[in-house]
C-alpha cells in the first residue's frame, strides 16, 4: 500500500512539473473518433483496445488507463508529455516509446480525447 501511495505522489509531482516546465500548447479540441483510430494503431497493442490494459501482447503487462479516479486526475498536458516523450521520460515504463516523431500534436490531442471518452471501471 505504501508503494502505491509513493507512486501516486511521484506521478502527481511529475504532473505538476510537466505543467510548470513543459511548454504549453494551444490545442484545438481533440477529435475522439480520429483518436480511436490512432489509439488502435499505436496504443492498443499494449493498453488493449478498451484501454483496460492486459493486452498480454507485451511484457510487462500494462495496467488500465480507465481506472476510476486515475486518468481523470491527469491533466491533458501531462498525458501529452507521456505520449510524446515516452515512458522513461515520465517515470513510467521505459518500454513505452516516445511517439512525438510519429504523431503530430493534434494526433496526440485526439488520442487523449479518445482516452477520456473511454468508460471508467
Amino acid at each position: 500500500m505504501a508503494k502505491r501511495g509513493a507512486a501516486l505522489n511521484a506521478a502527481m509531482a511529475l504532473a505538476f512539473a510537466v505543467l510548470v516546465f513543459y511548454p504549453r500548447m494551444a490545442w484545438a479540441e481533440g477529435n475522439a473518433a480520429h483518436g480511436e483510430r490512432l489509439f488502435g494503431q499505436y496504443c492498443a497493442g499494449c493498453h488493449g483496445p478498451d484501454g483496460r490494459g492486459g493486452a498480454h501482447t507485451f511484457m510487462p503487462h500494462v495496467d488500465t488507463l480507465t481506472k476510476k479516479g486515475y486518468i481523470d486526475q491527469m491533466p491533458d498536458e501531462y498525458l501529452a508529455f507521456v505520449i510524446g516523450e515516452g515512458g522513461a521520460a515520465s517515470g513510467k515504463s521505459a518500454y513505452m516509446p516516445a511517439w512525438k516523431s510519429k504523431l503530430s500534436e493534434q494526433d496526440i490531442q485526439d488520442i487523449i480525447a479518445h482516452i477520456r471518452s473511454l468508460p471508467n471501471f
